[in-house]
């Protein structure tokens, strides 16, 4: 999710990326290695597009894995169709599919974060209506609702419904007698006393301008927030420098800099470098996705990962668990010249042996989209956050808040992280923008 879930839209400082095709750039996430399951054939009353087409498939660098290259490889021996995966920087792509749309130069598939981001695409001028595929009826609810938009599927989802939440090594907690905090007080006592102890309390990937908002975004569930409010926020009837508990959160965010609990070196982390961190045990705890501590057991086998669990972010003393609407969808271009093609490619990768070919790769999702497809348990993360939050669980602001920026963000917390801006400043910062996307849109 996972960040994705995570949502990258800084300005483009180039437009000319998307052009180059496919690249090798390397994801943020670990890319399991290939299932063996042989991918299963499309079914007989599938569109029959012609063979001399290739699909063009623009995408962040994080959401196109191995998997999804080998079922696509698939997919041309069996119909001749080929698939181009056009990869973006993560920090680059939403601004280019937004200026791609608008000159008439889109791919046929679009790679994007489902929820009410897709509002500001305008999907029902620039995206196909995908309501009566026949796979839609098998996506489970929280699938479909994550891809439509006033009752009309746009996208195509195969990812997950997760959240975000702070992950912590249960053997350095049990050490040194810690417990998962109720409060922001609890929260700062705890990693005081790891740093008392020689341990960095938590790793923050702040070179990563997507990362840092994660920390608002899951101030959805927080007291004081809630459903009623998102709901004045897309309206445009309220505004996030006038919420006291967002403003409290966000100088607890900057406090916890101060304080050392990321460490030296904030702005200099990224994300690859966050499975090391933790999996040497130099760090206790990370603001992560509830699947990511299968991805340090990868790496680290011997750190004892799986075992791990995790608690709410804990600003303005919040004990919820913000989700996303359902991950990364596939949205198709309504321009398309390809659309017989582009039907035929996703009815098979939902034809169930391929969803599973692509489940079983996928080690770092959870819950399928699809019904019938069988999963793993949960993971002792999940487990545990829901166990603590109860029945306060909602959606992330980033899947839930109309013209949320996220790149815009990321730059202004970092700028607060550096001195450079007050957490007031930041919130001031994104109403402004929201402002200016409100009255555009009108």
């Amino acid at each position: 999710m996972k960040r994705n879930l995570l949502t990258v839209l800084t300005i483009a400082s180039a437009l000319t990326v998307i052009v180059t095709g496919c690249s090798s750039t390397k994801t943020n996430v670990a890319t399991p290695a290939a299932s063996e399951n042989a991918p299963a054939s499309t079914t007989a009353s599938t569109p029959t597009a012609k063979k001399d087409v290739t699909l063009t498939v623009g995408s962040s660098q994080n959401w196109v894995k191995d998997i999804d290259r080998k079922l696509a490889e698939a997919f041309t021996k069996e119909t001749g169709i080929k698939i181009d995966f056009q990869v973006n920087p993560d920090d680059q792509y939403m601004n280019i599919v937004k200026t791609k749309i608008s000159t008439h130069e889109a791919p046929d598939i679009i790679y994007m974060p489902s929820g009410i981001g897709m509002d500001n695409f305008q999907p029902d001028k620039n995206f196909l209506d995908l309501s009566n595929e026949p796979w839609a009826a098998n996506l489970k609810g929280w699938a479909k609702s994550g891809a439509s938009i006033n009752g009309k599927l746009y996208g195509f989802n195969t990812w997950s419904v997760d959240g975000w939440g702070v992950l912590y090594n249960t053997d350095l907690f049990a050490k040194y007698s810690l417990t998962p905090p109720k409060t922001y007080a609890e929260f700062a006592a705890l990693c005081d006393k790891l740093l008392a102890n020689g341990i960095t309390p938590i790793y923050e990937n702040g070179k990563d301008e997507w990362h840092l908002p994660l920390w608002l975004s899951g101030m959805s569930t927080v007291k004081g927030a809630g459903p009623s409010l998102t709901d004045k926020f897309n309206k445009n009837e309220a505004k996030f420098a006038d919420q006291a508990v967002l403003e409290t959160a966000m100088t607890q965010l900057n406090d916890m800099n101060k304080k050392g609990y990321f460490g030296k070196n904030v702005l200099s982390n990224d994300w690859d470098h966050g499975y090391e961190a933790l999996g040497s045990g130099k760090y206790a705890m990370d603001l992560v996705y509830t699947t990511y501590q299968q991805e340090v057991v990868q790496k680290f086998p011997n750190s004892g990962a799986d075992k791990w669990k995790m608690f709410p972010i804990p600003l303005g003393d919040n004990q919820g668990f913000a989700t996303s609407s359902g991950g990364i969808i596939r949205v198709v271009n309504k321009e398309s010249k390809n659309i017989d093609a582009v039907k035929q490619y996703f009815a098979f990768l939902s034809k169930p042996d391929n969803l599973k070919s692509f489940y079983t790769d996928r080690k770092d999702l959870g819950e399928p989209s699809f019904n019938g497809i069988e999963v793993a348990p949960p993971t002792a993360a999940l487990k545990s956050i829901k166990e603590i939050s109860g029945t306060n669980i909602d959606q992330a602001y980033e899947s839930s808040i109309k013209f949320w920026d996220g790149g815009l963000l990321g730059k202004s917390l970092q700028d607060m992280i550096s001195g450079a801006s007050t957490p007031k400043q930041v919130l001031q910062k994104l109403d402004e923008s929201r402002d200016k996307s409100f009255k555009v849109a009108k």
